[in-house]
């Protein structure tokens, strides 16, 4: 089980990274990657989503992407996501 002090303190660090920079694709993805560990794995995808808008060529965040994807059952786009990390070397 996560500890979610820790959860919510660092969702919140990148938080305040979102408000200076939409744009901020890295934050987007650590924002998914939290977000897929604690379950939240439909937040998690459009954060994936959001991240990959602006640098889609970021393999890890295919990856959460696709793991996120998995556990919501949503196996075809999953697989997508997973070959598309795997191209990018993840």
């Amino acid at each position: 089980m996560k500890d979610f002090t820790s959860v919510e303190s660092k969702l919140v660090t990148i938080g305040k990274r979102l408000e200076k920079d939409l744009n901020d694709w890295e934050a987007w993805a650590a924002k998914a990657d939290i977000l897929c560990s604690i379950g939240m794995h439909d937040i998690a995808v459009r954060c994936c989503d959001r991240s990959l808008l602006i640098n889609p060529d970021n393999g890890l965040t295919w990856l959460t992407k696709g793991i996120a994807l998995n556990k919501l059952g949503r196996t075809i786009e999953a697989d997508a996501a997973f070959a598309r990390a795997k191209e990018l070397g993840r």
